[in-house]
């Protein structure tokens, strides 16, 4: 066991005391402690989401500067005493009063004891010096930030606790789901043919309806919107304008049952990018949609702002806004173009051809 001197005691080395893994993204939690203060963690399987760390308590009394030397040498340094509620330190935290609860999009999660909210690492944690909220905290501290009782993150961790406690219950949130989005489906565009259930390893269920009609085959998803995405809080105002989707594509009728499951294999993949990447797909955004219809159309542009396309109007669990995008093929230079220029540079274009943008032997439009 290594030990480093601080003025007062040997620091010993963190201990462990909770882990769990996000239901939806590749995070972890976990709450470590040694013998001076205690953190909660949410580390990331990519680099890119990397560690972020939110300050839990202090188990002696606080410094009243930062323990700069220590941090250099990767030792969690204490909360100042400015910023802490009870600056003579606390009691150390027991393992088994604590609970982790993990938000509903998967890649923020807060700290329980005995009910309690401790702490909450959000989405935006890691920007701007912002590491989380935390209960012990006054104002905004080096490590954390106060949550107080006005802080909006309460209300999301309470909703979070009902939402997974709706899974317990029959019929639960898919049950309730899949079939009104099924007849809404139904009524747009006519009795499916084929039903898909596209479930992931999690466990958390997702079907996909599909009409192969006599001019078009419709594809669209469903109750993916169960799950709002990661990170929309972090680029929207109003992240329920953009935060939960259901996923369509329409192309020309004649599709062999190859080529049918083929997309249909495709908008799957399509719908665990968020939570597998820890990001969101939106209006305008592109993905990779290479399917064995054509080697020339092996991208896609994601919108609904097209003329030709339905207008979609879902309303999700609880009421929640669903924002539906249509999944619309592209060419690898209309992609480039997209790139470079923004997705309405070729938007529009689309928007003039009609329904030829269903026809994967169409044009392209550069």
């Amino acid at each position: 066991m290594g030990f480093f001197k601080s003025n007062k005691s040997k620091i010993e080395e963190p201990k462990v005391l909770l882990t769990v893994r996000s239901h939806s993204c590749p995070i972890t939690a976990f709450v470590e402690q040694d013998n001076r203060t205690a953190y909660f963690y949410l580390q990331g399987d990519h680099e890119d989401f990397g560690v972020k760390s939110c300050w839990i308590r202090n188990l002696s009394e606080a410094p009243q500067e930062i323990e700069e030397k220590l941090m250099e040498q990767g030792v969690a340094p204490m909360l100042t005493r400015e910023f802490c509620k009870f600056p003579e330190g606390q009691e150390a935290l027991n393992e088994d009063n604590l609970e982790i609860i993990w938000l509903e999009e998967g890649d923020g999660a807060a700290l329980l004891e005995n009910g309690e909210i401790l702490c909450v690492i959000p989405s935006w944690s890691g920007s701007e010096g912002f590491h989380g909220y935390a209960r012990d905290c006054i104002g905004t501290g080096y490590f954390a930030w106060e949550l107080s009782e006005e802080n909006e993150m309460r209300k999301r961790v309470a909703d979070t606790a009902a939402f997974f406690e709706a899974w317990t219950k029959e019929p639960n949130p898919f049950g309730l789901q899949q079939p009104e989005i099924l007849n809404y489906y139904d009524e747009i565009f006519g009795q499916s043919d084929k039903y898909f259930a596209i479930d992931e390893p999690d466990g958390i269920p997702k079907g996909l309806y599909v009409l192969e009609g006599s001019e078009k085959c419709v594809f669209a998803t469903v109750a993916v919107s169960l799950r709002p995405q990661p990170k929309v809080e972090m680029y929207y105002e109003n992240p329920a304008q953009a935060n939960r989707i259901e996923l369509g594509t329409i192309l020309k009728s004649g599709l062999t049952n190859e080529q049918v499951n083929n997309v249909a294999s495709l908008i799957s993949g399509i719908t665990a990018i968020p939570w597998e990447y820890i990001t969101f797909l939106a209006e305008g955004h592109t993905v990779e949609f290479q399917t064995n219809i054509s080697e020339k159309y092996k991208y896609a542009v994601l919108t609904s702002k097209l003329k030709v396309l339905p207008k979609m109007s879902l309303t999700g669990f609880n009421n929640t806004n669903v924002c539906f995008l249509w999944i619309v093929p592209v060419s690898e230079r209309e992609w480039e173009v997209m790139k470079e220029s923004g997705s309405q540079a070729i938007l529009g274009k689309l928007d003039d051809i009609g329904e030829e943008i269903f026809n994967l032997d169409r044009e392209e439009v550069v």
